[in-house]
């Protein structure tokens, strides 16, 4: 395909969580500064939206964790998938950037090969965990691949596949300073001795079901000791407060349904809640690396079916789930799995984190070392984006 003199350049994108809405949105406002008439479409999230994305459906409906939540919902990703690869067989996008959700993405981009469309995928898949085998697949069916982490083009190496470290976004925030983080303490009203924890359930409804109930829980136990301590939760865009309502109310006892309402819910503002947090309890995800960008000491969970658990922990090949530890190569912050994730275990990290002067300050000096290795990028995603379109004539 080539592109044609007086058309702008077409390109479908499709991101299925909050963390692929937030790079998709930053790769479009960086590829409008060439290419100020850029037509995208596919699926994002709001951010995407806002960067002129033209999104055929709720991004949240192709966010899937687990292969029985995948069976649950399969009829309604099956008419999505259709949907999308109808589409690209009428509009003739110049370009299909997938991000992330390597599982649906990887079945559009073969039906994408097939119609000869150029085809770039951010994020690379975990095959440094698990089906190692992917790699020569990926080397087929993909143009190019950007990933975001400085360890990954070795993986490929030999592939034939070219592969772009791009850097983590995260990583390119500046922190915020004293001044900022004053603006912030004073927006949310905090006295001048009261401490910050900030819980992150999840951007998945299915994550707020097996974890608000017990960040919650946990963290009621630790104020009810008498701790001076606020506690705020940082909803995700793809929430509601009516989910997070719903949920409580399903999957909490009495006790820590009468704590939830102490809490206060914050939307759009985690980063700077985590600019001022003492202490975090988070899903493990993007989230915890943007914890540890700004500094911020935490302890990670994450709880899956049961199924889906006992077959995981037979095919991951790794010791980590927490993005932090993955990328520094060890235990920086304390993971807490499955059974382990438990409100006494998740109480205890907290006080630790909290009220023991050691814990956050040996994570913090392991964050900083995480921030530089992540912040010196081969080349930026929107370079490469816009090399390839360069490439087809735009």
């Amino acid at each position: 395909m080539s592109g044609g003199a007086g058309r702008s350049p077409r390109i479908l994108l499709v991101a299925g969580e909050a963390s692929g809405d937030n790079l998709g949105a930053g790769l479009l406002a960086e590829l409008k500064q060439t290419f100020p008439e850029l037509e995208s479409f596919g699926v994002g999230g709001v951010r995407m939206r806002d960067q002129g994305l033209v999104s055929v459906c709720d991004m949240n409906e192709l966010s899937v964790i687990g292969l029985v939540e995948v069976l649950r919902r399969l009829p309604r990703l099956v008419t999505r998938f259709r949907q999308l690869v109808a589409m690209m067989a009428a509009r003739r996008p110049d370009l299909l950037i997938t991000i992330d959700l390597p599982d649906f993405n990887f079945l559009l981009a073969r039906r994408a090969l097939g119609m000869g469309i150029p085809r770039i995928h951010y994020v690379g898949p975990q095959v440094w965990a698990w089906r190692s085998g992917r790699v020569g697949k990926l080397a087929r069916l993909l143009d190019h691949l950007l990933v975001l982490f400085p360890f990954e083009p070795a993986v490929y190496a030999g592939s034939g596949l070219p592969v772009t470290f791009v850097g983590h976004p995260l990583a390119a925030r500046p922190l915020p300073d004293e001044r900022e983080r004053g603006a912030i303490r004073r927006e949310l009203a905090l006295g001048p001795e009261e401490r910050l924890l900030v819980l992150l359930p999840g951007s998945r409804l299915g994550e707020i079901r097996r974890h608000l109930g017990v960040m919650v829980e946990a963290a009621r136990r630790v104020v009810e000791e008498g701790k001076a301590l606020r506690c705020v939760l940082a909803v995700a865009d793809t929430l509601t407060a009516d989910d997070l309502d719903r949920v409580i109310a399903v999957e909490a006892d009495p006790k820590t349904r009468a704590f939830f309402g102490r809490i206060e819910l914050r939307r759009g503002m985690t980063g700077r809640l985590l600019a001022v947090a003492d202490a975090a309890m988070a899903s493990s995800g993007t989230v915890t690396l943007e914890a540890a960008l700004i500094g911020t000491p935490m302890t990670v969970l994450y709880r899956v079916n049961r199924f889906t658990y006992e077959i995981g922990r037979r095919v991951i090949r790794v010791g980590h789930i927490a993005l932090p530890n993955l990328v520094a190569g060890r235990t920086l912050v304390p993971e807490r799995i499955q059974d382990q994730a438990t409100a006494e275990i998740l109480a205890g990290d907290v006080r630790a984190l909290l009220f023991d002067g050691t814990s956050g300050a040996e994570q913090r000096r392991g964050f900083q070392a995480l921030r530089e290795s992540l912040a010196m990028p081969t080349r930026r995603a929107a370079d490469v984006v816009g090399d390839r379109l360069r490439s087809l004539g735009f």
